[in-house]
């Protein structure tokens, strides 16, 4: 079973919003799906290993609504409730680049996680959002500390440099040094600001850097590997391409597959996302 804890949000996806004409209408493609970090990489690994999703959502119809497109997706749905549902706006430009416009909601105030809703488990994946408030930050290392007893893998993903900025080095040198992932994510960027706060990912975990078309870099006891990645033309939404990695990625571990060729599942996995609107 993989687990996975963090936000299930509602996504308000806008095609087009490469510029504005600010006082008047401008026209766009609008799509509305659920979203969420790790909403979207249980989903995606859904299809290939068994997914259990937990985290928080609003007592609300939306949340009922959200949680109940995961279980048809064939996820094990674990969400506390309280509040309101969280959402998010990404403004999708030409080059499909995006920009996010957060409010995480309900996601946020995350608490204790049942260790019954851990039972199982034979990894653990963990975005940084989920780090980002200090009540739902206690509740993920309380999962950690879970996993760690129980000799269950953990994998954290950098998810945002905004995020990383946001927590600054301290925190997050301390959250990488409670967390002990086995593996984290990054993509370029992320990465690059791990460098400029002068930290490095823990010294026993596979460090797995996504680059866009540029080969993925793999780094591990053994140095740096690089996986070179399929290229894909018709790109229309980067939305949800990290996690689609990092799902592909985490359900060939689980199969046993060594850390370059679950790179290489990771890379398959996000060519789909990367050919549709919004997350997957």
């Amino acid at each position: 079973m993989l687990t996975v804890i963090g936000d299930l949000l509602a996504d308000v996806v806008v095609l087009g919003a490469s510029s504005f004409e600010v006082g008047t209408d401008n026209p766009a493609v609008i799509t509305h799906t659920r979203g969420g970090s790790a909403a979207n990489v249980a989903v995606a690994a859904a299809a290939s290993v068994p997914v259990r999703f937990i985290g928080r959502v609003g007592a609300d119809a939306e949340g009922d609504a959200l949680a109940r497109t995961l279980e048809a997706a064939g996820v094990d749905v674990r969400v506390q409730r309280g509040g309101r549902t969280g959402s998010i706006v990404i403004l999708v430009d030409d080059t499909a680049e995006r920009t996010m416009l957060t409010d995480r909601g309900a996601a946020a105030e995350l608490g204790p996680i049942d260790p019954a809703w851990l039972a199982g488990t034979r990894w653990l994946h963990l975005p940084l959002y989920g780090f980002a408030a200090p009540v739902s930050r206690d509740a993920l290392l309380g999962a950690c500390r879970w996993a760690h007893s129980h000799g269950v893998p953990v994998s954290l993903d950098l998810s945002s440099v905004a995020a990383m900025r946001e927590l600054g080095a301290a925190a997050l040198e301390g959250i990488m040094t409670d967390a002990a992932p086995d593996v984290v994510f990054a993509n370029a960027d992320e990465a690059r600001l791990l460098e400029e706060l002068r930290l490095r990912h823990p010294d026993r975990s596979v460090f797995v850097v996504k680059r866009g078309a540029q080969p993925v870099l793999v780094t591990g006891d053994e140095g740096t590997v690089e996986v070179p990645v399929e290229p894909v033309a018709d790109v229309v939404d980067t939305t949800g391409a990290g996690d689609a990695f990092a799902a592909g990625y985490l359900a060939a571990a689980l199969a046993g597959e060594a850390p370059p060729g679950c790179a290489k599942a990771g890379a398959g996995s996000a060519r789909g996302a990367l050919r549709r609107p919004g997350a997957i």
